[in-house]
């Protein structure tokens, strides 16, 4: 039987620039942690602001992912994407039938691309691709749009106990190797 590890991430979803809306939304970071074969996914919402706001968010996910060693490399090997978000504001009469959000601009990125070593925290900025629906072209003359995050990992091995045993495998695994995911908005 493999020993059980956990990982911890803190993620930070800090700002943005070079965002140019010709009408005023609610912006809003969504990110995608991808685990195992890619088909498990964890989706992250940050706070919504105003695009007319200086475009700060400043708040940290904490992130924990328990399972194998296996599991934990296959996590590593992972993707992590980054969506910048608009919510168009609207009375809320008109705003219930209007639900739902547009890409404003995405970035794919892989797991060791976004975080340093364990126990290291960086600071990066995530340049984005805008979207081609949008009202926003790139051209050499225009900046593309980016978050700044900061993110740190760390892993420790996890005591066995009999009540974190898995009855499916009979392995000390979270959910069979599913990213096991318990996200905590540092506001709270």
């Amino acid at each position: 039987m493999d020993t059980p590890f956990s990982v911890d991430l803190e993620l930070k979803i800090i700002r943005a620039r070079n965002i140019d809306l010709k009408s005023c939304a609610e912006l809003f970071v969504r990110c995608y942690l991808y685990a195992g074969s890619n088909k498990t996914r964890v989706k992250i919402d940050s706070e919504k602001i105003s695009s007319k706001s200086d475009l700060t968010w400043n708040q940290t996910f904490s992130l924990n992912c328990t399972g194998t060693k296996e599991t934990i490399k296959s996590l590593e090997n992972g993707t992590i994407t980054f969506e910048l978000r608009r919510r168009i504001s609207a009375p809320p009469l008109i705003g219930r039938m209007m639900a739902g959000s547009k890409l404003v601009a995405r970035a794919d990125m892989r797991w060791n691309d976004v975080v340093a070593e364990k126990g290291l925290e960086i600071e990066k900025w995530v340049v984005m691709v805008p979207e081609k629906s949008g009202r926003r072209v790139c051209d050499d003359a225009v900046k593309p749009p980016a978050v700044l995050i900061a993110a740190e990992v760390k892993e420790r091995e996890v005591k066995r106990s009999s009540e974190r045993k898995c009855g499916d495998c009979n392995d000390y695994c979270v959910g069979c190797e599913y990213f096991a995911i318990g996200a905590a908005l540092e506001a709270f």
